[in-house]
């Protein structure tokens, strides 16, 4: 699904409680930035903050930065319709089939970024960062998405792409597909056109990483020699708080969307609030048996390494 660049306007910008609402979106021309808001990574080891940014007061219009890749300003960008499934040797992106788990964060990479070569497309495929799902998620919470309706999840115990359900709905074998009026509960738009999976199904890796206390890259357990190239993933400060919330950047869909700023439970629409902490690595959406913790502003925390429990979702920058 085409994700078109857009700016969005500050809801609650520092560091506070607010209740689920409507999220203002304006779409912007080309590579244009008409947001006034402009932020930077503040990334050096322990910190109450990740980014220092200059006039970001509520009401203010901020051109989301999950369009700018590396030096590189973007139109928009391509997300995977459904979490990724197939092998780590040829990514599919499908509905109805086995979503690929067990898999390093470095082995994903490596993997999404092979489906440039592999499919011959125009374009630099990655995993998902923390940022664009952010951008997503912000898409759906708008007035060309769900808006304030919480979105349904994939409830299917099977690990199926695409399966949908109510928000809060208890686990099952059965799948009602992408297709189905049951199915499209879980989509971002809430018909066919949207994107699946955001919600239950199984957690996903975000390329999101939070930094050691001297401020270095921290692997943990995904299977990196090195750090990715700095375009690749989205740097938080070292904190042992999983409710440091204070942490999170603007657009990412962590602080700003917290019905209870500081609580675990308090994301909107109950969705659960686990920000980085002894884990490095962010995971989003929630898994099958969530239940109303499940959600697209749903974060927690994981090492990187390979699980049964994980995949993630594939991206395409033009």
């Amino acid at each position: 699904m085409w994700i078109p660049r857009y700016k969005y306007q500050l809801f609650n910008a520092n560091n506070g409680s607010a209740p689920e609402q409507l999220i203002n979106i304006e779409f912007e021309n080309g590579t244009e930035t008409t947001g006034t808001v402009s932020c930077t990574d503040a990334v050096s080891g322990s910190g109450s903050s990740s980014e220092t940014c200059t006039n970001a007061t509520n009401g203010n219009w901020y051109t989301h930065p999950a369009f700018t890749f590396g030096d590189k300003e973007l139109t928009g960008f391509w997300v995977g319709k459904f979490e990724v499934s197939g092998s780590t040797s040829a990514i599919t992106i499908k509905p109805n089939v086995s979503i690929l788990r067990d898999t390093t964060v470095s082995a994903y990479l490596t993997a999404i970024q092979n489906m440039s070569t592999t499919y011959s497309l125009n374009g630099d495929s990655h995993m998902i960062k923390n940022m664009e799902w952010g951008a997503v998620a912000y898409l759906k919470q708008s007035k060309y998405g769900l808006g304030t309706i919480d979105i349904g999840m994939n409830n299917n115990s099977n690990f199926i792409t695409g399966c949908g359900a109510a928000s809060g709905s208890s686990s099952s074998s059965s799948c009602s597909a992408y297709n189905t009026a049951n199915g499209m509960l879980a989509s971002t738009t809430g018909n066919i056109y949207g994107v699946y999976d955001m919600s239950g199904g199984i957690w996903e890796y975000a390329m999101g990483n939070m930094v050691n206390s001297s401020g270095a890259f921290y692997s943990g357990s995904a299977g990196f020699s090195s750090a990715p190239d700095a375009k690749y993933y989205d740097k938080y400060t070292y904190s042992t708080d999983y409710g440091a919330h204070g942490r999170g950047k603007l657009g990412d869909a962590t602080k700003e969307t917290l019905s209870t700023f500081g609580s675990y439970t308090g994301g909107w629409y109950s969705d659960y609030a686990y920000f980085v902490s002894n884990n490095p690595w962010f995971i989003r959406g929630g898994y099958y048996s969530s239940g109303v913790g499940a959600g697209v502003f749903h974060f927690d925390r994981s090492t990187g390494a390979n699980s049964s429990i994980l995949s993630t979702r594939a991206i395409l920058t033009p």
